[in-house]
């Protein structure tokens, strides 16, 4: 069920503000684990400011794309939320179902070593995202909502009402959480994936919520859900996809990576995007992981963004990594 012609696609979700660090030489990955020298000062070899979060990077990245996006999300009322709103203005994202609160945005550093991330993260407004900041008017016009990380009691009732009604007019729901709504709030994030017709989400998210020691044994347990298309990612590996009845294999692009930050929401943004404008599964697949491709060459999860012209010379000319 793709979202109708000129219809919008709706991020719900997160905002934060990355303070983004490569790290130095003394970082050292240990039994999976960054670590570093304690009780001690250690210069960065390189700092980013960037506008992140879930919602904030799905909607950027398919308004670059060329899709009318809008998002629904908190922010502090301060200069950092402020910074937030402008960010999302530049990619002409509707921000006017943007909320401020009375916290501070959310922040995050992000540790950069040898390309892959380790992100402290301070949700702050984020968690204020509740029932009271839904209207009547929200899903006018939407053809797709795409539920990002929700973590709070507040985010889980707004999640619930939000999906109920996206049913009930049969737009589009895709299930995109993280991590972290999968550790904090698993009953809540199968409540929406039963509900979706589309879930995406990476090999560690979909092995802990499955309970599955693959993410090929994931896989074939979400399907329970439901979804007529599940996607989980696998880095360097690529894609494996499941839509309806087909399941098969998509390598990932050749890459050096600079920063993997936001990559998996690109991914997500250029896969709705795509959808939208009619690819069908394996062509959006392909052009989500173009999008994911070029976010990753860049430090930051909004630096840059591509169009969707950039995106299809990129799939076309780029080779694959055929790596399983």
């Amino acid at each position: 069920m793709p979202a109708p012609k000129g219809k919008g696609i709706l991020a719900v979700g997160g905002v934060i503000v990355d303070l983004i660090m490569h790290s130095p030489d003394q970082f050292r990955v240990v039994n999976g684990n960054l670590c570093f020298p304690f009780d001690s000062k250690l210069q960065v070899e390189e700092f980013t400011f960037d506008i992140g979060g879930s919602a904030h990077n799905v909607a950027a990245n398919a308004s670059s794309l060329g899709s009318k996006t809008y998002i629904l999300a908190c922010i502090g009322d301060e200069p950092y939320g402020e910074m937030a709103i402008q960010n999302l203005k530049t990619y002409n994202v509707d921000t006017k179902y943007v909320s401020k609160v009375k916290d501070m945005t959310g922040m995050s550093v992000v540790l950069i070593h040898e390309g892959e991330k380790t992100i402290l993260t301070y949700r702050g407004a984020n968690d204020y995202l509740g029932e009271e900041k839904l209207n009547s008017k929200i899903l006018n016009g939407i053809g797709t909502v795409v539920i990002t990380s929700m973590i709070s009691p507040e985010n889980v009732r707004i999640t619930k009402r939000l999906v109920d009604e996206a049913q009930k007019r049969k737009i589009e729901i895709v299930a995109n959480p993280s991590i972290s709504m999968v550790n904090h709030q698993p009953e809540a994030l199968k409540y929406v994936m039963k509900k979706s017709q589309v879930i995406i989400m990476n090999g560690k998210e979909a092995q802990k919520i499955t309970g599955c020691n693959s993410p090929q044994a994931a896989l074939e347990k979400l399907k329970s859900y439901g979804a007529k298309t599940i996607i989980v990612t696998l880095d360097v590996r690529g894609c494996i996809v499941y839509d309806e009845e087909a399941a098969f294999h998509v390598p990932a692009f050749k890459v050096k990576v600079v920063d993997t930050t936001g990559g998996g929401d690109s991914f997500t943004a250029g896969f709705v995007h795509a959808k939208a404008r009619g690819f069908n599964t394996l062509e959006a697949v392909r052009f989500a992981g173009a999008v994911a491709a070029l976010n990753i060459l860049t430090p930051g999860a909004s630096t840059d963004l591509p169009t969707e012209k950039e995106a299809i010379k990129y799939m076309k000319n780029a080779k694959y990594n055929y790596v399983r």
